[in-house]
């Protein structure tokens, strides 16, 4: 255990072994009471000194201890110590990433839906790429880590059964929680007023969106290279309503239009309400006709109810828009893509 401990303080701390260690050359003892051995170059290495280690360690050791294990890292020590005086300036590597055949996944640019809107959403961008600010990791420079998970242990035959019911109740569990989500979401009929090009993001358009309330909601979305504008005005649309605003380069976004897209994310499309269907017609999906009373946005926020949804939205084989099977209904009928089947919604 000593052993492993001192082994574990001096390879997490490579930068306090060249600075702080007890036998690095900035602070090497005088020579009358330091011990050197020579490694296999010929080169005096001091020799580590243990009780000073094990304190680093922050390990209470005996003299016994310290006797016992000094030869042990000392040979370690001496290890490192010819490791370094290998030549590997001529050996060629296994795998090239460049080769047609190597198993290495190729690093291949990928357009995503909604891009535009996460990147307006963003502190500060430079050149498309979203510009990430610098995070601490600590007093000693190294990013803090978690304990490791214990390993697993073979459930006993006999336990099976309550193992099996155990799962049988997660998953009703987790269904259930995905249905209360589902339902928290207030997602709207909506006409289209006005739409016209973002002053600052030319890839954005800001909407004004009748969705059954007092005043239209202002809306923005990154719609520009998949529908012309003048396709946009007047038109019916489906919108999620119980979002956080958002600031979308200097203009706030209380909400999002929900639209298909196919999985390249060449063919967008705003989803269509039937004939009929109303601004403010609340969707509901399946049979569930009758709904409680949507989340708060905080609430859709911190319980990112909305990520727990829409993973299982998309559009069935004659373009209309499920959850889950489920279709998403309105009181004149279901909602559709106007062209694409199987593809994704958000």
């Amino acid at each position: 255990m000593l052993h492993r401990n001192i082994r574990a303080a001096a390879s997490r701390g490579h930068s306090v072994w060249s600075q702080f260690s007890p036998f690095s050359s900035s602070r090497t003892r005088p020579r009358a009471r330091s011990q050197v051995v020579a490694n296999a170059a010929g080169q005096d290495v001091a020799k580590p000194d243990i009780k000073q280690l094990a304190k680093m360690a922050q390990i209470a050791v005996t003299e016994q201890e310290v006797a016992d294990w000094e030869p042990k890292i000392n040979s370690i020590v001496d290890w490192f110590g010819q490791l370094q005086q290998v030549d590997v300036s001529n050996v060629q590597p296994a795998i090239h990433a460049a080769e047609d055949t190597n198993v290495l996944r190729r690093d291949e640019p990928r357009s995503y839906f909604a891009r535009a809107e996460l990147l307006a959403q963003a502190p500060a961008t430079e050149k498309n790429y979203v510009k990430v600010p610098k995070v601490g990791t600590g007093s000693n420079g190294e990013a803090a880590s978690g304990s490791a998970a214990a390993p697993a242990t073979a459930a006993a035959p006999a336990a099976a059964p309550t193992a099996a019911a155990g799962d049988i109740k997660a998953a009703a569990d987790a269904g259930s929680a995905d249905m209360d989500a589902l339902h928290a979401l207030d997602i709207r009929v909506g006409k289209i007023v006005s739409c016209e090009r973002h002053p600052d993001a030319e890839s954005l358009y800001v909407e004004k969106i009748d969705v059954g309330e007092a005043e239209p909601r202002t809306i923005v979305s990154g719609l520009v290279k998949y529908v012309p504008l003048e396709q946009m005005q007047n038109r019916m649309v489906v919108v999620l309503c119980n979002l956080k605003p958002r600031n979308m380069r200097g203009i706030k976004s209380f909400g999002m239009l929900l639209a298909a897209s196919d999985a390249p994310h060449v063919v967008v499309e705003p989803l269509v309400p039937p004939q009929g269907a109303q601004p403010g017609d609340r969707i509901w999906f399946g049979d569930m006709k009758e709904q409680a009373a949507p989340a708060t946005p905080n609430v859709v926020d911190k319980k990112k109810l909305w990520e727990a949804v829409q993973p299982s939205l998309g559009t069935a084989a004659d373009c209309t828009a499920t959850w889950k099977g489920k279709l998403m209904n309105t009181p004149a009928g279901p909602i559709k893509s106007a062209t694409l089947v199987d593809a994704r919604i958000a």
